[in-house]
């Protein structure tokens, strides 16, 4: 479709003289008025796209969404039509200049000045979107135009409102939980899927900020569900950290914009434009009214039935072990005071020697370890065994020598299970 249109006259009006970009959706032509003799734009749907009819009613709802905001720094369409063969395309003002993603990495990183004024004519233009009930759900650097008008330089035209939310809209373009937007760009609760206002622009808006003055996007990772994961939940790294000599005005604006929860953020375009206002002219800027704003996400409602539960359980494990311990503590004397009783009293020295059992006389083999006497005869048994002193004072030196006990080996943990433990996803 991209070469049968060149040289083509549509509607009778529209000379099709060159191809100036395409993407997934359509592709981007340059034209001409044969009436006015006026270079314009038009952006066909590729003829694919057009039989989806929700790709056809956002492409629709981009030439209305635009055309019905009418600020100078929105691209302006004129025109709507469809072609022989069935493909819809509206005609727009053709731009002559740079997106802001080249303007960006021209320079690596934009003077403080210059991002103040490209950010200030953003906000007139997003605030102007809004006030028409229109939200832009992808603004990003190729989505800002760059132009010299009327000796102005860097002349923002804001493009591309393909899946702008319209509110009070006859219908909803998206289903729910669907994920729309580019990664780097987009709101926390944008990445989450859930519904999304005005704000979520002020988000992007804050991205684009910090991406002129340090180079760098707020949250970047190797995936794109890194990036949506960051977006959530980790806070970005503050512009001057990265580079020292931005103000600290600017620096608390931005941070304000990225805040994780809307109602913490600026709450309207008008009041993002009248802080950098005050900063461009070196005031100190006013900051979001945020005391007024009802929170968007009501707080986890309390579990009264399972709280209950747990602390009832805590308290009965408690009162388990307390009983435990008590019944231990009471029966430990009964049964001290049980094992003397049965004991009964401590027999006299006498009884112990006349209860003594007869001695034995040692086996023959033992004789040498015991000596010649004691083997002879019943007269060297009874020596030895009329010797107690000499039994118990070897039985106390043998008791004296300390017990060793072989060390226990434990088995040296695997080097691959060591990284499996501190590296549970490999």
């Amino acid at each position: 479709m991209a070469e049968w249109l060149l040289g083509q006259t549509i509607d009778q009006r529209y000379r099709v003289d060159s191809l100036l970009g395409e993407g997934g959706m359509g592709l981007v032509y340059r034209v001409t008025h044969t009436r006015l003799n006026k270079p314009l734009a038009m952006k066909v749907l590729r003829q694919e796209n057009t039989r989806d009819p929700e790709v056809l009613a956002r492409f629709r709802r981009e030439a209305e969404s635009a055309s019905n905001i009418g600020n100078q720094h929105i691209i302006d369409i004129s025109d709507f039509g469809e072609l022989t063969d069935g493909s819809t395309y509206f005609v727009m003002e053709c731009l002559d200049g740079l997106d802001l993603i080249e303007a960006i990495d021209s320079v690596d990183r934009m003077p403080e000045e210059r991002a103040l004024r490209i950010a200030i004519q953003i906000c007139r233009a997003l605030g102007a979107a809004h006030d028409a009930g229109i939200t832009h759900r992808d603004l990003k650097p190729e989505n800002i135009f760059l132009i010299h008008r009327d000796d102005v330089e860097d002349f923002v035209k804001v493009l591309d409102f393909g899946i702008a939310k319209v509110g009070h809209g006859p219908n909803r373009l998206t289903r729910a939980g669907e994920v729309l937007g580019t990664p780097h760009y987009m709101s926390p609760e944008q990445c989450e899927g859930e519904g999304v206002d005005h704000r979520t622009d002020i988000y992007a808006l804050g991205v684009l900020l910090y991406e002129m003055v340090t180079g760098h996007v707020p949250h970047d990772a190797d995936t794109m569900m890194g990036i949506l994961t960051k977006h959530m939940y980790e806070e970005p790294i503050p512009l001057r950290v990265r580079v020292p000599h931005i103000s600290k005005e600017l620096e608390t604006l931005v941070m304000r914009c990225l805040e994780k929860q809307p109602e913490r953020r600026y709450q309207t375009m008008h009041e993002v434009l009248s802080d950098l206002d005050l900063i461009e002219a070196g005031l100190q800027p006013v900051g979001p009214d945020t005391w007024t704003i009802p929170p968007t996400r009501p707080p986890r409602p309390w579990r009264r039935g399972a709280s209950s539960v747990y602390v009832g359980g805590l308290a009965l494990a408690l009162l388990m072990l307390v009983a435990t311990i008590a019944v231990g503590a009471l029966r430990k004397p009964e049964a001290m005071e049980t094992q003397t009783l049965q004991a009964g009293p401590a027999p006299d020295a006498t009884d112990l020697r006349a209860t003594q059992p007869a001695p034995l006389l040692p086996p023959p083999m033992l004789s040498p370890l015991i000596g010649e006497d004691a083997s002879r005869g019943p007269d060297g048994a009874q020596a030895l065994a009329s010797t107690p002193d000499a039994g118990a004072a070897q039985a106390k030196q043998t008791r004296r020598k300390p017990v060793r006990r072989k060390p226990r080996r434990r088995p040296k943990p695997a080097p691959e299970r060591d990284r499996s433990i501190l590296d549970p996803w490999n």
